[in-house]
């Protein structure tokens, strides 16, 4: 299995986020003054906006990635798409179809070596939401649906990339066996990808990230664990990407990070979407 099939708009990629909104998500990210669910909205906001940019050339948006993004917990034991009347968007619809725009601030060095505030217009494609249970099997049977669809159409594609981000356990089953389903699918290039990344709220046990083993894992924190299972073995292309920012990998590294805080969670993110855009055509 080689993740190297080369991504065009004929053979685009496809990349799903699933995005727990729970109750617990209203909690305070770890290392934060913000909660989960308003730092993971914005860090997928400002993902997708990366993805656009890697996908833009001198004729606009190209659409080399299709893209979903599945919410569970809004309601009572549902999951559903999160983007507006539709499932799976080539990623030029998203581009131009944010639900608003957001002025923003950042510090730019100037020339002189001056701090200066500057503001930038953001577009924001989905809101931050902390609502009701877990109901995670059912954001991955959906996901599961969508790619089942994606796959028969197409074969020969880069496999997809399903990245779930959430900070508590499932309140509707188990989703292990649901998760072990979806990286037996494959395309001709290479079973699905999953990657979890398990949100924290405190800081008193250390952020693990890409752990090759549970043993390294608490003994006591079984959900842990159970992400760890259902996390994908990280291909060569990630970890090259995952030892050039320092970080310890080995062949039995999963796709998972263990009581992540966001500069984790922006990694995570970062390596899980930047290595099939180095197979853009």
């Amino acid at each position: 299995m080689t993740y190297n099939a080369e991504i065009s708009r004929r053979n685009p990629g496809l990349f799903i986020f699933l995005i727990d909104q729970s109750r617990s998500m209203s909690h305070k990210l770890g290392g934060t003054l913000r909660s989960k669910s308003q730092e993971a909205a914005d860090a997928i906001n400002r993902q997708i906006y990366e993805l656009i940019y890697r996908c833009t050339k001198s004729d606009g948006v190209r659409d080399y990635f299709d893209i979903g993004i599945i919410g569970y917990g809004a309601e009572s034991n549902t999951a559903q798409s999160l983007l507006k009347d539709s499932d799976l968007v080539p990623i030029s619809r998203l581009a131009e179809t944010p639900l608003r725009m957001e002025t923003r601030k950042e510090t730019l060095t100037d020339p002189e070596g001056n701090d200066v505030e500057s503001e930038f217009e953001f577009p924001v494609w989905f809101e931050p939401v902390a609502n009701s249970n877990t109901p995670m099997v059912k954001a991955f049977k959906l996901a599961k649906e969508w790619i089942d669809d994606w796959i028969a159409e197409h074969q020969d594609s880069y496999p997809p990339v399903v990245i779930n981000l959430s900070d508590g356990a499932a309140t509707d089953g188990d989703p292990l066996e649901l998760a072990q389903e979806l990286m037996t699918m494959s395309t001709t290039d290479g079973n699905v990808l999953v990657w979890n990344c398990h949100l924290s709220e405190a800081k008193e046990a250390k952020p693990l990230t890409f752990p090759s083993g549970t043993d390294v894992l608490p003994s006591n924190d079984k959900f842990a664990r159970q992400l760890f299972e259902m996390s994908s073995i990280l291909p060569e292309g990630f970890m090259s990407l995952a030892e050039e920012r320092s970080l310890e990998v080995s062949e039995t590294s999963r796709a998972y990070v263990f009581n992540a805080g966001l500069d984790e969670l922006m990694e995570l993110l970062d390596i899980g979407t930047r290595a099939p855009t180095d197979n853009l055509q």
